[in-house]
C-alpha cells in the first residue's frame, strides 16, 4: 500500500488520478496542487473488498483524517471533508467551540458536530459543555422560528454560518433581522 507519492494529478473522466512515469492510482483528492508531494491514506472498504486512497497535501490534513476515523461516527467522506478546510478555522473552531462550524459540513448533525468537538478538543471544562449546549439551542430557535416565515431550514443554516458576531439570547432577534435581509 503506498503513503507517499511525487506525481502529478490528472483527471480523466470522472476519475482522479495520481500519477508519475512509472504508475498511477486512482485517489479522492480535493486539494489544490496539481504535482508534488502527496500523502496517500489507504482506506479499505470491507463491504466492497477494495481499497480508496484518500491523497492530502500535508502530513497535517492526513493527520487529522485519521484522528477523525476513530470518532464513532465519523465515516470517511465526513472525515475528508473536515480534514480539507483550513487548519487555523479548525483550530478557531475547536477554541471557540463552535459546532455550527462543524454542522455546516455535510452529513453532519447537531449530535456529530458536538462529539468531533469533543473529541478533537480532547479536554472540556464544564463551561464550555454549556456553553455549546446554549449555542445549540439558541441556533436551533432561530431556524424553527424563520422556517414559519417560510424560509428553508438549509438556507437559513447556510446563512447562520456566514454570521461572524456570536449569537447570544440578548441579540437573538439582532441576528434574525440580519439574516432576512441577508435572504
Amino acid at each position: 500500500m503506498f503513503h507517499y507519492f511525487v506525481g502529478k494529478i490528472r483527471h480523466v473522466g470522472g476519475e482522479t488520478l495520481l500519477v508519475n512515469d512509472m504508475l498511477g492510482i486512482q485517489v479522492h483528492y480535493l486539494g489544490g496542487q496539481n504535482q508534488g508531494e502527496f500523502f496517500l491514506y489507504p482506506y479499505l472498504d470491507d463491504n466492497k473488498k477494495t481499497v480508496f486512497y484518500y491523497c492530502f497535501d500535508t502530513i497535517e490534513q492526513k493527520v487529522l483524517f485519521e484522528s477523525l476515523l476513530k470518532i464513532n461516527g465519523v465515516w470517511p467522506k465526513t472525515a475528508f471533508q473536515i480534514s480539507q478546510l483550513p487548519q487555523a478555522n479548525i483550530q478557531q473552531a475547536l477554541k471557540n467551540v463552535d459546532v455550527k462550524f462543524f454542522q455546516a459540513i455535510p452529513w453532519i448533525g447537531p449530535k456529530s458536530a458536538k462529539k468531533i468537538l469533543l473529541q478533537l478538543k480532547g479536554t472540556f471544562d464544564m463551561e464550555d459543555m454549556q456553553r455549546m449546549d446554549i449555542d445549540q439551542k439558541l441556533y436551533k430557535n432561530i431556524v424553527t422560528s424563520l422556517k414559519w416565515f417560510g424560509y428553508s431550514a438549509d438556507t437559513i443554516k447556510s446563512t447562520l454560518q456566514k454570521y461572524e458576531g456570536t449569537v447570544t439570547k440578548d441579540n437573538m432577534s439582532e441576528v434574525i433581522k440580519w439574516i432576512i435581509s441577508q435572504m
